[in-house]
């Protein structure tokens, strides 16, 4: 399979270019050539990827597969406090491609296994952390799904961030299955320029974007092969409201750490009234815990969080479920975890910044439903700034994504003696 990344064929990549779809393998190619050549020349212990554009990100991750460069995949929005975490990984003698600033490594990691692919995602106490994934377990996820969807090849439309779980794996599906992607870079592309109609293309959206779609109408979007919905929680009204426009949803459930989905509902089955996340994918398996926390076994499970590989092949999450036959339903989280937009966000992390600045005296960041992102961060605090100096802040030091939507003061936050808030008395504070 790497063998063929240098052999793309001229119909697999599509990109928009003046209202029209334009091939792009060709440019590709060459790029591919040149990337490859400039890792085998200095052979790097890790190249990190934080390119904005599509095009340049898709030549440097198929050079780093092609040659077996360590890779790790960065979001070019990160901020100082991200990229510090980064710093603390790296190896010597690493390369960055993109807009990654300068970067000492801090200590002396060894080098990283040939073959790795670090893909970013949220920790504990919001913490970044980085999967290790592998061309093994990113193909474990694409066989299974395409064995699920019984399909030969998987033709994907993708406007979701590469360097994102949800981005990446359209791009491999595409080319592992023999299909085309058609690859563009927000929303507003897919507006000004429709895909052609006959591809039989499947598209991935979170809440957020669907509800985009809802409001302001694509009338091809009913015609695809069907619209993967994950990244966060789907209210019942947004479903409803994309079931009465007849979109041929698919509603699904994974993470990072899995390689994207591993239980999904096949085309039709959402319109049939379906609201579940579909069956589990022959590659993996779904264990609920006593309590209803999701238990994970599956080939496409990424190897640990680097640098340490994980203890167990049983993967235990923060979400509980139920099962209603063989159909998976998500019921919440046992954490604080926030999803908003399709990106997990730790209020303790925002909380952590924002106490060590000394800006506030005192300070409680939850999530609130959200008709457009799903969740939206909310911040309670003791403090004489103002808002718009909170965020301003605060966006210096982390994504713009994770900062707090409203800034709420207060005269104190309610706990207990232990110190933990009182959830229950935060509505009669506001």
């Amino acid at each position: 399979m790497l063998q063929n990344l240098t052999s793309i064929t001229p119909h697999w990549l599509w990109y928009p270019h003046n209202g029209q779809w334009r091939p792009a393998a060709a440019i590709l190619r060459e790029q591919l050539a040149s990337y490859q050549e400039q890792l085998q020349q200095r052979q790097p212990t890790l190249l990190i990827l934080a390119e904005p554009d599509p095009l340049s990100f898709l030549g440097g991750f198929l050079a780093a597969l092609s040659t077996g460069t360590p890779l790790l995949l960065a979001n070019p929005q990160w901020q100082s406090q991200e990229w510090q975490q980064v710093a603390a990984l790296l190896p010597q003698n690493f390369m960055a491609w993109g807009t990654v600033p300068p970067l000492d490594p801090q200590g002396s990691r060894e080098p990283l296994p040939q073959g790795w692919i670090l893909i970013p995602t949220g920790g504990t106490q919001g913490r970044l952390r980085w999967a290790i994934h592998t061309v093994a377990t990113l193909q474990a996820a694409v066989m299974g799904l395409q064995s699920h969807l019984q399909q030969g090849a998987i033709h994907c439309l993708s406007i979701l961030p590469l360097y994102h779980v949800s981005g990446l794996m359209p791009v491999v599906r595409s080319l592992w299955t023999g299909g085309e992607l058609y690859l563009a870079s927000h929303l507003r592309d897919l507006r000004q320029t429709a895909p052609p109609a006959n591809c039989n293309l499947w598209l991935s959206l979170v809440p957020r974007q669907l509800q985009q779609v809802l409001t302001e109408p694509l009338l091809w979007l009913g015609k695809l092969r069907g619209i993967f919905i994950g990244g966060g929680p789907t209210w019942s009204q947004l479903l409803e409201a994309a079931a009465a426009q007849q979109l041929p949803l698919c509603l699904s459930y994974g993470m990072t750490e899995t390689a994207g989905m591993i239980c999904v509902q096949r085309q039709g089955e959402f319109l049939t009234g379906d609201r579940s996340c579909g069956q589990v994918l022959p590659h993996a398996q779904i264990d609920l815990t006593p309590t209803g926390e999701i238990q994970i076994q599956a080939a496409s499970l990424a190897l640990g969080y680097y640098p340490q590989c994980f203890q167990s092949t049983i993967f235990l999450t923060d979400d509980r479920a139920q099962w209603r036959g063989d159909r998976l339903y998500i019921l919440g989280r046992t954490s604080r975890k926030i999803i908003s937009g399709g990106e997990n966000i730790y209020p303790e992390e925002l909380e952590a910044l924002l106490l060590d600045s000394g800006l506030v005296q005192d300070i409680y960041i939850y999530g609130a439903p959200d008709p457009l992102w799903g969740e939206q961060v909310i911040a309670l605090y003791v403090g004489d700034l103002s808002p718009e100096e909170l965020s301003t802040w605060l966006k210096q030091q982390c994504s713009a994504y994770k900062c707090p939507k409203q800034w709420i003061a207060v005269p104190q936050i309610p706990r207990t003696p232990q110190g933990k808030v009182r959830s229950s008395s935060i509505m009669k504070t506001l």
